[in-house]
């Protein structure tokens, strides 16, 4: 797949501003969460919205006023742990909204250095419970981007260990990262063509959200837990981001499990374009859509077909 010429003036624009040394900057001299308004004025004027509270942190759904339905995501930002939700990622969800009526629901989870990933898993479970209770008939899509990828994950395996009664239907993962200790070698290799992520900036998010913590424990690097009993899972990636390598390592952790774990892998895509005005992000964006509702390429039938299909060409 060719990068469309939208996206290679948006790399060129990444390496114009240095984009990647700012972000670097910022990480390694965070001092504070950056406050902003949640949700945004754009999503109180055009939606139906109902805020609810959990550990001093404001819980946000959102829904169409035309019609909605009982798909409902639960979308954990990412921001490697110290950054605030960003426009890019309330963009992408009120497409998502607009374009299958489910429900919506973001979180303002606790960050780093304030916090660390003990308050954030505590806030996220207590809030799951919260929603369960108050959308009993809803059915519950995990996603995530980046860090809130690999927070979605790293859930759902607290989940499933802790045998809980309503497991998400689905998981949808954005760029995840998977590892929180930066293991694969390959790492620094994909620096070179990541124009967004440093593994100095990394190093320094994690060492904040770890607080001192083993980096290697499932709930900060979900690529060491269990991946039994888990619900179907998407998992995107672009091949000039760091975290690709994790991505495929983890296809090859679950390849046993080819029903349940599905990977798509997009040429030449910089970090959580998901989350940038291109091209290839409206193509990601009905690629989950499709997924969510069961229609398209994504679709168990589909699946399955194309697992036959595979397996009938290797035989000739």
């Amino acid at each position: 797949m060719i990068p469309s010429f939208r996206s290679r003036i948006f790399v060129c624009f990444l390496k114009v501003i240095n984009f990647k040394k700012r972000v670097e900057k910022r990480a390694v001299n965070r001092v504070a969460e950056n406050k902003k308004r949640f949700p945004p004025g754009r999503i109180r004027r055009l939606y139906h919205i109902n805020i609810q509270t959990s550990h001093k942190k404001d819980i946000v759904t959102f829904e169409s006023k035309e019609k909605v339905n009982r798909n409902h995501i639960l979308f954990l930002h990412g921001g490697a742990y110290i950054f605030n939700i960003t426009r890019g990622h309330w963009r992408l969800s009120e497409k998502i909204v607009r374009k299958i009526f489910c429900r919506m629901t973001h979180m303002d989870y606790p960050l780093a250095p304030k916090h660390n990933y003990k308050d954030t898993f505590s806030m996220l479970s207590d809030a799951y419970e919260l929603l369960l209770g108050h959308y009993p008939k809803d059915k519950f899509i995990l996603m995530g981007d980046s860090a809130g990828g690999g927070l979605a994950l790293a859930f759902a395996q607290k989940l499933v260990k802790e045998k809980h009664k309503r497991l998400p239907e689905k998981i949808v993962l954005l760029s995840p990262w998977l590892d929180l200790s930066l293991s694969d070698p390959d790492i620094r290799k994909l620096e070179i063509s990541d124009h967004i992520l440093s593994v100095k900036m990394l190093q320094a998010a994690g060492r904040q959200y770890a607080d001192g913590d083993r980096l290697d424990q499932y709930l900060l690097s979900p690529i060491k837990g269990e991946f039994n009993s888990l619900p179907q899972t998407i998992i995107f990636y672009g091949t000039e981001e760091v975290f690709s390598s994790d991505c495929k390592r983890l296809k090859s952790i679950t390849a046993t499990r080819r029903k349940n774990f599905i990977f798509r892998e997009y040429q030449k895509m910089q970090h959580d374009w998901a989350l940038f005005p291109l091209p290839e992000s409206k193509q990601l964006m009905n690629d989950v859509c499709d997924f969510i509702t069961g229609k398209g390429k994504n679709s168990q039938g589909e699946i399955l077909k194309a697992a036959i299909e595979k397996h009938q060409a290797c035989q000739h």
